[in-house]
């Protein structure tokens, strides 16, 4: 086993020796500094925020948002990330000006981070000296405070979490001329695989959510920039580095450590900023990290190595289900990507394999009737049905998850589903609960396709699905990304992996993740647990080796003293990815109310955003007695990549969003209705009729319907008396919520979670029900 000193090293949880410490302070990243006090250098706080104004200052321009014709109040965003080994601690400071020529206003301003991103820290700056801490809140009470503050005249902020990987920031009371800035920090670990490291960074959120995302038309100017910097300490000597989507200065500072800044030029936040690189010597260190948490227990982080053998020549035959997103988010190069990858892997199948194809919008298309051999004749009819694919109709995931999973099981092949979408839905949450209650044991691999998709989404699915995502940006060669999921699937490290304790002192139901994803190609095993005192012992690792039983023991080394700086990000990660667990069994309908009363003490012992937690500052001085001001919401820029159609100044967006999708009426507003039937394989004889609606032309449905799932809004244009089950996903619950909802006729009959109400509703109520604003997406039961 390798030292700790050599796993910190890789790991990045802080260096024994030197190097960038990933601390709570949120601003440096010097040699053999170490602070763990939020405040403890607001001079250096200051200094940045002074820094991210100072480049602000040269962003060109501003642009009027259309929808309320008031200058857009925010200037730039400045994004600095320090990585150390495998862990990232990065902060985001964003600029806010009021407008000098109008009156206060409150900016709303929507954005993403990454998935798997534990937001733990924000700071405002107002003016140029005046520093406020945010505070960690439950929701509501974050609310409260900042209602309070908005009504009483004094600047505040409030940062909300709408999704695991979308945020909201509110400042309110921004007087004219008056600069602030929001200063966000969050930890997270890397991706590694095959000697790879990854970091990404999103900088756009696709026009998914209705009012969440105002994206602009097509060729207009949001107003705001962005700047990067990334200061990298490998801990081993650095080979190839290279930013995938993005111009970068790179600067080369020793064997180990780099900076990269993004270049002015490419400086329009409409692509996420995704860095790769390679470290000699790095290959599946293993080892354990311990972190005491001062009361006689800790967290740790441990790291484990799988086998490493010579691939076999015979290959176990497999069936595989090809499912490709043909829907409006797609058009152009996402799907012209998505059908070159996928023509890589379908002319790639094992003679033994059998396959099928699927595309999908609002219905499923299947090529076959059910999976057929690999025989060059049907894969031919396969690339034809690729073909002649365009782009249109709304995105209804969960309905092509939910045919490729109800497809009758083959005892003698391992179902695999390859899944190519961009997963810019609202529905991500349910479909990765449904993914959970139904994979069986069949594995899931999607790939997420373009510059900026739901990465919460694609990684979700492959971590309930038991598979591995993958991204493929604009600039990927589909060969590579094929080839590498042929070697995956083809013979996997280790399946079915379990870890023995044996008698050390582990807290067994708190070490995640509770379900260890098969291994299929050169990555570490990582988890992150909770022990209760220090200890001794050795675990032991089982899983199955090419059918056979295989199994290791490693001795482990639980401290009773940690290190200073070694480790001090452990007990957040550790919160942070069992919040996700508990989020995860909620979407899945397998808890009740009681996850989130479980998720707030830990989520503010830990100082974490969640869903149920929120931050907030307010400054205690008056700016704007009375109260009086305007509300703006941000404008973000669109994907680049994805196409939005100008239509007498009205937009025709002509993507999805609707299957069951949360607050999607974006995606039809403003104009224009008429979504176009895609051309599905009409040169290939084996493509049956949809299997979820016909081949005549299908009309968005209005804005109104919205919220409910595409099954949903068919019923609700017909409307009628039948009942309906319904299973409603609320928000902002008020005590007077079922009373209203009764009002309308609906019944309840469970309630699946505090958030999650299952009942009944006639199909004529089903357009009222929809108007609710404290209705996030309603959908059929499953």
């Amino acid at each position: 086993m390798k030292t700790t000193i050599a796993l910190a090293s890789i790991l990045g949880v802080g260096l024994a020796a030197g190097g960038a410490t990933l601390l709570r302070d949120r601003t440096v990243s010097t040699p053999k500094t170490i602070t763990t006090h939020p405040v403890a250098f607001p001079e250096l706080k200051a200094a940045a925020l002074s820094a991210s104004s100072a480049i602000a200052q040269e962003t060109p321009g501003c642009l009027r948002v259309s929808s309320t014709q008031t200058i857009c109040p925010l200037r730039h965003t400045d994004v600095k990330a320090n990585i150390s080994g495998m862990v990232a601690r990065v902060t985001v400071t964003q600029l806010f000006e009021g407008p000098k020529n109008g009156g206060p206003v409150e900016a709303v301003y929507s954005f993403p981070l990454p998935e798997n991103a534990a937001v733990d820290d924000m700071t405002i700056k107002i003016g140029k000296d005046r520093i406020i801490q945010g505070s960690i809140k439950r929701r509501e009470e974050a609310r409260n405070i900042y209602n309070s503050a908005r009504a009483a005249g004094q600047t505040a902020a409030l940062l909300d979490q709408e999704r695991a990987n979308l945020f909201t920031q509110s400042i309110a009371n921004l007087m004219p001329g008056q600069q602030v800035a929001v200063q966000i920090s969050y930890v997270q670990t890397l991706k590694y695989e095959d000697g790879h490291y990854e970091f990404v960074h999103p900088l756009v959120v696709g026009p998914r959510y209705g009012g969440v995302a105002d994206n602009q038309p097509l060729g207009v100017r949001s107003g705001h920039d962005v700047s990067v910097q990334v200061n990298l300490d490998a801990g081993l000597p650095l080979g190839e580095l290279a930013a995938q989507l993005h111009d970068v200065g790179v600067q080369r500072l020793g064997e180990t450590r780099a900076q990269l800044v993004l270049s002015p030029a490419d400086s329009i936040p409409n692509k996420d900023f995704i860095l790769r690189w390679t470290a000699a010597g790095s290959e599946l260190q293993e080892g354990l990290l311990a972190q005491p948490d001062g009361k006689g227990g800790g967290h740790f982080l441990l790291m484990l190595q799988p086998p490493s053998q010579p691939r076999r020549a015979d290959v176990t035959p497999k069936e595989l289900v090809f499912v490709i997103d043909q829907t409006g988010s797609q058009a152009g190069e996402p799907l012209e990507k998505a059908k070159e990858t996928m023509r890589h892997c379908i002319q790639n199948l094992n003679p033994g394999d059998t396959f099928q194809l699927l595309g999908f919008n609002t219905a499923v298309y299947p090529c076959f009737p059910k999976a057929v051999p690999a025989t060059r004749e049907n894969i031919q009819k396969a690339l034809a049905y690729l073909q002649p694919l365009v782009g249109s109709g709304g995105t209804d995931i969960l309905q092509a998850a939910n045919y490729a999973l109800q497809q009758p099981d083959d005892p003698d092949r391992l179902r695999i589903i390859c899944y190519m979408t961009d997963g810019l839905v609202g529905n991500d949450r349910e479909i990765v609960g449904f993914i959970r209650n139904h994979r069986g044991t069949t594995r899931m691999f999607p790939f997420g396709i373009g510059n900026s998709v739901n990465r919460f989404l694609i990684e979700g699915m492959a971590r309930e699905g038991r598979g591995v995502a993958d991204i493929v940006d604009l600039r990927q060669p589909g060969d590579v990304v094929a080839k590498k999921f042929q070697r995956r699937i083809a013979d996997p490290l280790l399946t079915n992996i379990s870890v023995d304790w044996g008698g050390l002192p582990v807290a067994k139901d708190d070490i995640y993740p509770r379900n260890i994803p098969d291994v299929f190609s050169a990555a570490p095993i990582v988890l992150k647990g909770r022990y209760t005192k220090p200890g001794d012992g050795d675990i032991t690792v089982h899983g199955v080796l090419r059918g056979k039983p295989w199994e290791r023991r490693v001795r482990i080394h639980l401290s009773a003293s940690g290190e200073p700086g070694v480790g001090e990000a452990i007990p957040t990660l550790w919160a942070r990815e069992k919040i996700e667990d508990r989020m995860h069994a909620v979407w899945a309908g397998d808890l009740g109310a009681a996850p989130k009363e479980e998720i707030i003490p830990l989520a503010l012992e830990h100082r974490l955003m969640t869903e149920y937690t929120s931050f907030v500052a307010v400054d205690p001085s008056l700016s704007n007695p009375g109260g009086q001001q305007s509300s703006v919401t941000v404008p973000t820029e669109l994907p680049k990549g994805m196409a939005l159609d100008m239509n007498r100044s009205n937009l025709r967006y002509q993507a999805g969003g609707f299957g069951g999708s949360a607050n999607a009426n974006y995606a039809f507003a403003k104009g224009a209705a008429m979504l176009s039937r895609p051309t599905a394989a009409a040169a290939s004889a084996a493509a049956p009729t949809p299997v979820a609606e016909s081949k005549k032309s299908v009309t968005a449905p209005p804005p109104s319907l919205a919220k409910l799932s595409g099954s949903l809004q068919k019923k609700a244009q017909l409307g009628g008396k039948e009942r309906v089950k319904v299973a409603l996903t609320l928000q902002q619950l008020k005590p007077d919520t079922l009373t209203r909802l009764q009002r309308l006729g609906f019944v309840l009959t469970k309630r699946q979670s505090t958030q999650v109400w299952l009942g009944t509703i006639t199909a004529d109520q089903l357009v009222a029900l929809a108007q609710l604003e404290v209705l996030q997406s309603a959908a059929e039961p499953r």
